[in-house]
């Protein structure tokens, strides 16, 4: 590399300086000193002048820094007062200095680097003293010292020549008002979910953020962090050769847009561009997503459709609808839920995978930390649902989790922001993240028949479970044909995993190698996972619009379900249903690269939708009804209570009304036994009948 002497940066910077933006820039400072103090260089204009130069400010940044801000000086008017500090800051680092956090070794230090990372906490913005101006305690004679790091530095001695007191010991007093400040903001970076595969630990980074770009980072930020890595001594009791790593953050750069972060080349945009013009396209795409696991086509189908998502939305009177699509899957243990929940969260380009049984509220959503800056202060870190933001976030367990800690995830699913009220913080985080869940039945096994309906057999609130897109009960029933099916697709699995053990040219005996390979290639993905991930990736920046025929087709079904109901004032499908129709249409048009919603997708959407309401909202004489899902409570139950409570107000006395003279009036209407009980049961839960003695009933 190229040595430069002192005079050959400062021509440098002054041949780059001399651009008219950079001259404009210079201007805007002089005149609006000190809202504005820096100036950004791009480091594109460092290399357009010379790309050995450009290397040498890496390698150097410190020395090429100092030498910068003295031609940035110069350039300013005479007027400009020289005490005043302006900032040069070097922006848009190029790909080779971009190290991840696990990979900053000690030959980075004092180099000048990019950092990616999601902020977990960013402390508020601290006054720090650069120049102290201290006092003789004798002589009164003052005296500047520079400060670096976080302890305060004082004069080792007085040195006022014309006094006697450096040769004694002397005290320093600071006078506090005229010594000098910048404003310190502390963050703390951890690496992208996305980068992260194989169960790795994320690794995480400080960085300090001085003067005017201070206070920009929030905690949740996807951001890059420009700067030079440097090095400080662990504030042990004992002197230790052992040091901490810190960034000194020169400039900032936030994410633009989600996915950004994957890099698509020439010859991948090329080779998903020739994907989507392929007619089996989806069904590829399906076959791409867990092959180990044997059918699950309409789940696989759904998931294929919450990768891609809807369009979120911002309206002319600033309110926004959300694009991301959830999931919840309930289901019988051992049909490889978890299975698919941890594939699609390392499948997704951001995926996140959290327990519900180890997850807190604070883990999901934020949790309210002290800083160590030194007052011990209330910071934000960002939990699960934070981190992936503009990704995917997957859930399993949902049920074992606490109501309090379920609670949190309400207005994350809704509105997909999180409110946080802790140790005094009151702050908003975004979670704009799609969410797949899976969740266990209470008795065991979830049964079609005689339990119920769902809210009643799956431990979690019917205003959660509303909240879903599309709901896909998982059952394992014996049956022959599907057994034989499964257990030798099972079986193939295991042989193919085997066989990738061995060498390829391996011969066994009674194995034939090559049959085995050509009998289970359906477990192999069809598209190759990377090449998935570019091109869901590539699809967010499409931003399908539904046509005229695909409107029609999702009205006339959201019409024709409605109509059902009509007639008894059963409430068989609700607005929530209909965006959902919408979004997953949006999400099959994204899926082709399409910037139109056609017939096809929305007949797509209205498949999977009416799919998950005949097998969750059916009763048992063939109507559908979404109170079976979103209130545990069918259009029949309701009726029933109105006669119980009804006949309660009617034949019941002061002291109540006996079991016995209940069933005796309710059977007239056509309620059995066992469906009183049932009434009676619920309303005893509710707290709107109590039994003041045994086998009597009374209105609370």
């Amino acid at each position: 590399m190229v040595a430069y002497q002192e005079q050959d940066i400062t021509a440098g910077w002054e041949e780059i300086l001399s651009k008219d933006k950079y001259r404009l820039m210079i201007s805007e400072v002089s005149a609006n000193y000190p809202d504005k103090k820096s100036i950004f260089v791009s480091y594109k204009d460092i290399e357009a002048y010379s790309i050995d130069f450009a290397m040498f400010v890496l390698e150097n940044p410190d020395m090429c820094i100092t030498k910068g801000k003295a031609v940035v000086k110069g350039l300013l008017p005479p007027t400009w007062d020289g005490k005043d500090q302006v900032n040069l800051r070097i922006t848009e680092l190029p790909c080779d200095a971009k190290v991840d956090i696990r990979l900053l070794r000690a030959k980075h230090l004092g180099k000048l680097v990019a950092v990616e990372g999601l902020v977990r906490k960013a402390t508020t913005v601290k006054p720090r003293m650069i120049h102290a101006l201290f006092r003789c305690a004798r002589c009164n004679a003052e005296q500047w010292v520079e400060q670096t790091g976080m302890l305060l530095k004082e004069p080792v001695m007085c040195t006022n020549t014309e006094g006697s007191c450096n040769k004694q010991a002397v005290r320093f007093i600071i006078d506090e008002k005229e010594s000098k400040y910048i404003d310190t903001q502390k963050v703390e970076i951890q690496e992208s979910p996305e980068g992260l595969r194989g169960g790795a630990q994320p690794e995480r980074l400080t960085g300090f953020v001085e003067d005017d770009i201070s206070g920009i980072i929030t905690a949740g930020n996807r951001i890059t962090l420009n700067g030079v890595i440097r090095s400080v001594e662990k504030p042990d009791r004992d002197k230790s050769t052992v040091f901490e790593m810190y960034i000194d953050v020169m400039s900032v750069e936030f994410e633009q847009h989600e996915y950004d972060e994957i890099q698509i080349t020439e010859e991948d945009e090329k080779e998903i561009l020739s994907m989507s013009k392929d007619p089996n396209l989806f069904d590829n795409i399906v076959a791409s997503i867990s092959p180990t696991i044997y059918g699950m086509e309409e789940v696989k189908s759904a998931i294929a459709l919450q990768l891609f998502g809807g369009c979120h939305k911002e309206m002319d009177d600033k309110t926004s609808i959300r694009g991301d699509i959830h999931i919840l899957m309930v289901g019988d243990p051992g049909v490889a839920k978890s299975q698919i929940l941890r594939y699609m969260s390392t499948l997704a380009p951001r995926g996140i995978y959290a327990s519900g049984k180890s997850a807190s509220a604070a883990g999901l959503t934020a949790a309210a930390v002290k800083d160590d800056f030194g007052d011990g202060r209330w910071t934000l870190e960002a939990g699960a649902l934070v981190l992936a933001d503009k990704g995917l976030a997957c859930i399993d367990e949902l049920d074992k989790m606490t109501p309090q800690d379920r609670s949190s995830l309400h207005e994350a699913m809704e509105s997909q922001r999180i409110s946080m009220a802790k140790a005094g913080i009151t702050a908003t985080l975004q979670c704009r993240c799609s969410m797949l869940a899976a969740a266990n039945p209470k008795f065991g096994r979830f049964e079609t028949e005689g339990m119920g309906t769902l809210t009643e057999q799956i431990d979690l609130p019917p205003a959660l479970i509303s909240r879903f897109d599309l709901l896909f009960v998982l059952t394992d029933k014996p049956d022959r044909k599907r057994d034989s099916n499964l257990s030798r697709h099972i079986l193939g699995v295991h042989r193919r995993g085997e066989i990738r053990q061995i060498p390829e040219d391996a011969v066994l005996d009674g194995v034939n190698v090559e049959e085995v390979r050509e009998m289970t290639t359906n477990v192999k993905p069809y598209y190759d996972v990377e090449l998935l991930r570019k091109y869901v990736a590539y699809s967010k920046h499409v931003v399908p619009v539904m046509t005229d025929e695909a409107v029609k087709i999702i009205q006339d079904s959201y019409l024709r379900i409605r109509d059902i109901g009509r007639a008894d004032g059963t409430i068989t499908i609700t607005a929530r249903q209909l965006e959902a129709l919408v979004r997953l249409s949006e999400a099959s048009a994204r899926l082709k690269l399409s910037t139109t919603v056609d017939a096809e997708d929305a007949q797509r959407a209205v498949r999977l939708v009416e799919y998950y309401l005949s097998s969750l909202a059916s009763t048992n004489d063939g109507q559908w009804d979404m109170g079976a899902i979103d209130s545990g409570f069918t259009k029949k139950d309701r009726d029933r209570t109105k006669i119980v409570l009804g006949t309660m107000d009617m034949f019941g006395s002061p002291e109540g009304i006996t079991l016995d003279e209940l069933l005796a009036h309710v059977e007239s209407e056509g309620m059995a036994e066992g469906e009183l009980n049932k009434v009676l049961r619920s309303l005893v839960e509710r707290g709107t009948v109590y039994c003041p003695r045994d086998g009597m009933y009374k209105k609370a």
